[in-house]
């Protein structure tokens, strides 16, 4: 009879042993990683291309904030470029103007999803406010040089991607508004908004 008990105590006390043992392995979901992130970019206009570099910090509550600078070149409209068949240079036609814009922004960026995806990929969207300077040296000598000032807002959305090798990738769609206070190049009234592909690489810290 004294057997007979211990072997009920012995299968009595199994599940709890079993329990005990995966409660060792059982842990909560890690909190979201928020990481400061600095790095460079280039980007792609409807009318131009640019490049520049961009540095954020979280702030809290999965929202960071930072600042850029970026130098935009933009095309004319009716600007061609090509080769030349027989030398294999560049070459550019129907081109008039030389506009450079200088863009200073601050950023505020809001990480979505943060707790229902892997914490690798980070989507968000982003607001962006700043001034611009923007400069054209026109290609026809008899045409005046232009300097002028802009106020530029912009909205974005898109996915950062950390990597285990500590660095970053980012891709984002922009929409920027610009208000020149005067004609620039061929953008005239003042107002330029255009289309934005953002490509980011930077290092996580």
């Amino acid at each position: 009879m004294k057997r007979l008990y211990i072997v009920i105590a012995l299968l009595c006390s199994i599940p709890f042993n079993v329990f005990a043992q995966y409660e060792q392995y059982l842990q909560e979901d890690p909190e979201p990683t928020t990481q400061s992130q600095a790095g460079g970019a280039f980007s792609l206009l409807e009318s131009g291309s640019g490049a520049g570099a961009f540095i954020e910090w979280p702030i809290g509550h999965f929202f960071s904030a930072g600042a850029s600078f970026n130098i935009y070149m933009l095309r004319d409209n009716s600007q061609i470029d090509g080769y030349d068949p027989y030398t294999g240079y560049p070459v550019t036609y129907n081109k008039v103007n030389n506009v450079y814009l200088f863009d200073l922004g601050l950023i505020l960026k809001k990480r979505l999803l943060a707790r229902e995806i892997d914490d690798q990929f980070r989507p968000f969207v982003s607001v962006t406010v700043g001034p611009v300077y923007g400069m054209n040296f026109p290609e026809v000598k008899s045409l005046p040089e232009q300097y002028v000032w802009a106020f530029s807002v912009a909205g974005a959305t898109g996915v950062d991607v950390a990597l285990d090798t500590g660095y970053m990738m980012g891709m984002q769609l922009k929409y920027r508004i610009m208000q020149f206070n005067k004609k620039l190049g061929e953008i005239h009234g003042g107002n330029y908004s255009t289309l934005d592909i953002r490509l980011e690489i930077g290092k996580l810290f």
